[in-house]
């Protein structure tokens, strides 16, 4: 009985060892069926966790080459590609240290320039008394104006002349002076030669344009016009009033050049040459004609209530002098006499005889 169950564990135990041999090796073949099939996604898996990005090399040269290469505009006729030999950037324009001298062309206003060349318009007609009169519309075609490096006053320099008159006469200071680099002044002993050409940095005067009464009285009382020219007059009396509201005074309502500012006491409208203009509000006529000092063709219309209209630039007058017109009367044509760098209409409003702005009444 005791063989019998001897024998029986012993088979048992054979099975056990026979089933778990089959069952490692069941395992061990499914775990390499296992590699094989994802070996593939884990060597490409690999490869990306471990490659090295890749950095393109600059070739410095090779960029600054292509930034200086030169640049090209557009011009007329036949959209012909011309180098453009006045490249410059606005850091170079901003940092410019000497006077660059400008030669009008036809469009051209100080306005304009104030803008293009980043200055204030009183810089421009500081630079520019001897050829504009500290007046806008002194400015013609073919002038060559200077143009400042930056905002203040040129000084030429007189043997009494010190830092320290100098900043004080223009409101500024020494340091103004001796800082601005494009004086090349010695810090440690700024002598300046007389006749030297001084940029005083912020420096300002007072503008002191020409102007005139609409109306005066000679020495015998009579009623004369204000204005000294062909143009003028003897009055019997400034006959018609007008209602102190204005009307524009051509078709087009926009600005075309100088604005009501600085050196100029009016507003320059957009008026093709030959358009109509007309009175901005009823009135006496009391110039009407050529008046020297830039003004071309000129009409002022005086309203009788303390205010004055003045017309410049006109190719052609249609009124006398004394005649008495109502607002919205055709007085002229728009042209462009006088100083002036294309056909517009210089409009100006005074009260008692003082420029005020013209948008302030403008319909």
């Amino acid at each position: 009985m005791s063989d019998q169950n001897e024998e029986t564990k012993k088979a048992n135990r054979e099975l056990v060892i026979t089933v778990a041999s089959w069952v490692v090796a069941i395992m061990l073949s499914l775990g390499l069926l296992t590699m094989l099939l994802w070996q593939p996604r884990i060597a490409k898996s690999m490869e990306l966790y471990n490659r090295t990005v890749a950095v393109a090399t600059v070739d410095y040269n090779d960029v600054e080459a292509q930034a200086n290469l030169p640049a090209f505009v557009e011009t007329a006729p036949g959209n012909e590609l011309t180098r453009d030999q006045n490249l410059y950037t606005e850091g170079q324009a901003n940092t410019r240290l000497d006077m660059v001298y400008h030669t009008v062309v036809s469009g051209d206003s100080i306005w304009a320039l104030a803008e293009t060349y980043n200055v204030e318009i009183e810089s421009i007609l500081f630079a520019n008394y001897d050829i504009l009169q500290d007046k806008s519309d002194n400015l013609m075609v073919g002038q060559v104006i200077a143009i400042p490096p930056v905002d203040g006053i040129y000084h030429t320099w007189r043997s009494k002349d010190t830092l320290s008159s100098v900043a004080s006469r223009y409101g500024a200071t020494i340091q103004d002076i001796l800082l601005f680099i494009g004086n090349n002044l010695d810090l440690s002993n700024p002598k300046i030669e007389p006749g030297t050409k001084v940029m005083v940095p912020g420096g300002r005067r007072e503008l002191v344009p020409i102007s005139y009464a609409a109306v005066t009285r000679d020495a015998e009382g009579r009623l004369v016009s204000g204005w000294d020219g062909p143009g003028a007059c003897m009055l019997d009396s400034v006959g018609i009033f007008g209602n102190g509201f204005f009307i524009w005074p051509s078709a087009v309502h926009y600005l075309t050049g100088n604005d009501f500012g600085p050196g100029h006491n009016g507003v320059d409208l957009g008026a093709g040459s030959g358009s109509q203009l007309f009175a901005a509000d009823s009135g006496t006529v009391v110039y009407a004609g050529w008046m020297n000092g830039g003004y071309g063709n000129f009409v002022v219309i005086d309203h009788g209530n303390g205010y004055t209209t003045l017309y410049e630039h006109l190719d052609k007058i249609h009124v006398s002098c004394g005649e008495n017109v109502f607002q919205g009367s055709v007085i002229g044509l728009a042209g462009t006499t006088g100083n002036s760098t294309g056909p517009h209409l210089h409009f100006e409003i005074r009260y008692a005889n003082m420029p005020v702005n013209p948008w302030d009444y403008l319909p």
